[in-house]
C-alpha cells in the first residue's frame, strides 16, 4: 500500500508527492513563506 500527498498552494498549484518527507519539507517552506495550502493524503494499492 503506498501513501500519496496532495499539496495545493497558490504558488505551486496542485502536486501529488510520493515521499513524505519531501511533503513535509514543502508544507514547512509554504508556511515558512507565509502562503495558504490545503494538504490530503491517499492510501492507494501499489500494482
Amino acid at each position: 500500500m503506498k501513501v500519496i500527498y496532495k499539496v495545493t498552494s497558490e504558488p505551486t498549484g496542485i502536486v501529488l508527492i510520493k515521499r513524505r518527507k519531501i511533503a513535509k519539507a514543502l508544507r514547512w517552506w509554504l508556511r515558512e513563506n507565509g502562503f495558504d495550502f490545503k494538504y490530503n493524503y491517499y492510501f492507494g494499492y501499489a500494482q
